[in-house]
């Protein structure tokens, strides 16, 4: 399922996002920046896959060229309910290096499975 902005999150928020996988493995590939303006976005679409209570949780970073406080406070926030409900992996696809390295320096490198497909 694909969640599709509307206009007016069109006009505020350079991001889209796309969901694929199952209710109990779904992976969330985000296109585009995560700040202030599109966390929101974000959130809601994780609360969204979130109630389904999945086991593992992935989100697809490989077309973020950039991630903020708010957006690693979203992504955190993701994993406490994970867990709170029994989850087992959140995990990071493919992030690009400037967002890895955010990742890397704040320490949430340890809390997240960073991962990397065959196509890094």
């Amino acid at each position: 399922m694909t969640r599709e902005p509307d206009a007016t999150e069109l006009a505020l928020a350079p991001i889209t996002l796309e969901r694929n996988g199952t209710a109990q493995n779904p992976v969330v590939v985000v296109h585009g920046e995560i700040d202030v303006a599109t966390s929101p976005m974000l959130r809601s679409e994780l609360a969204s896959v979130l109630a389904a209570q999945p086991a593992d949780v992935t989100i697809d970073l490989h077309d973020v060229s950039f991630v903020d406080s708010s957006g690693l406070g979203v992504m955190v926030g993701a994993l406490k309910r994970l867990r709170e409900a029994g989850g087992e992996r959140f995990a990071i696809l493919d992030p690009q290096d400037a967002v890895r390295k955010v990742f890397d320096i704040t320490g949430l490198s340890s809390l997240f499975a960073i991962e990397t497909s065959e196509r890094a």
